[in-house]
């Protein structure tokens, strides 16, 4: 029986709307037998709203929220929301520490299932059913640190659900709060390098690329794709551009604003899709950043969990 702990990087490791945020969640799977967890890497992107709510979520000065605090908020409380149609709940868990990351937030998503068995021999292994309650580690770092900025750890439980869904899950409920100050949208971390390896395997006959990203500001490095994502941001208000490039022919993927496309999206800022001129496709969803690291489960022995989780995330937000 696997017992998983979700993060979220992958194994390939009405408004308008001011500059928006960008953070990264990871979600770590752990197996209870092999004490292994497998970490699932993605980024939160936050854009404020032009038009603040009615009722907007504000500082105890009345101040504006700024995007960390409006995520500490959310994270540091008990959070139930909905996921295909089940119940779950956020709690915060406050008793893990990595030494100089005092903002890092920790918690767990947790779901209750029934649990069908049979009584014990002595009591003549009659079917039985009881309540019981899955749980998934999540990490999050709220802060904006450059480029590796706004993280979020989700345990893969295959008996609570794939990362990705539940964070979208969790943004969703995040987004319908009464007086969200921002709109938060979830990319995964996509494997460096995949997609030019898809090209290469396929000499490099691409005849389109199908994009979809969010308006950046907190990547430092600015590119020519991201500065025109910005401006329209910006000047129109957008808060996600998609869009599909097809030749005739066969694609100049390798000019500098294909490179910028590809790399924003490997530093989770949006999907790609590609397609070869013999058929083949790549989906930089199949390619999410992911960790793998032998770990004691929180279910067996907590103590040791919290430390080695600690030791292991010190190194996940650097």
């Amino acid at each position: 029986m696997n017992n998983i702990i979700h993060i979220s990087p992958n194994k390939r490791l009405l408004n308008r709307w001011y500059p928006q945020e960008v953070f990264c969640v990871l979600i770590v799977t752990i197996d209870a037998e092999g004490a292994r967890m497998d970490l699932y890497l993605f980024r939160l992107l936050l854009k404020a709203k032009e038009v603040p709510d009615l009722f907007e979520v504000r500082a105890p000065d009345n101040s504006p929220l700024s995007r960390e605090d409006w995520l500490k908020f959310f994270f540091s409380r008990e959070q139930e929301f909905w996921h295909y149609r089940s119940k779950f709940v956020f709690i915060p868990e406050t008793k893990i520490s990595v030494p100089d990351k005092p903002n890092l937030i920790f918690g767990y998503i947790a779901r209750e299932r029934r649990v069908h068995e049979r009584t014990p021999p002595e009591e003549g292994l009659q079917p039985t059913e009881h309540l019981s309650w899955q749980a998934a580690f999540l990490a999050l770092d709220p802060t904006d640190r450059g480029d590796d900025g706004q993280k979020v750890a989700i345990e893969l439980n295959q008996e609570i659900g794939k990362p990705k869904a539940l964070l979208n899950s969790i943004v969703r409920t995040l987004n319908q709060q009464d007086g969200a100050p921002y709109f938060t949208q979830a990319f995964p971390l996509v494997g460096h390098g995949s997609f030019w390896e898809f090209a290469v395997a396929h000499n490099n006959q691409i005849v389109s690329i199908t994009f979809d990203v969010a308006a950046p500001n907190m990547f430092r490095g600015v590119d020519d794709f991201q500065e025109e994502l910005r401006n329209l941001r910006d000047g129109e208000n957008v808060a996600n551009v998609k869009s599909t490039l097809e030749s005739d022919t066969i694609l100049k993927h390798g000019t500098p604003r294909m490179e910028g496309i590809v790399n924003y999206v490997e530093s989770g800022g949006g999907e790609l899709a590609a397609e070869a001129a013999d058929g083949a496709k790549y989906s930089s969803t199949s390619h999410e950043v992911s960790e793998t690291r032998d770990i004691e489960h929180h279910t067996r022995n907590e103590r040791q969990f919290l430390r080695e989780i600690a030791y292991w995330l010190d190194k996940v937000f650097p």
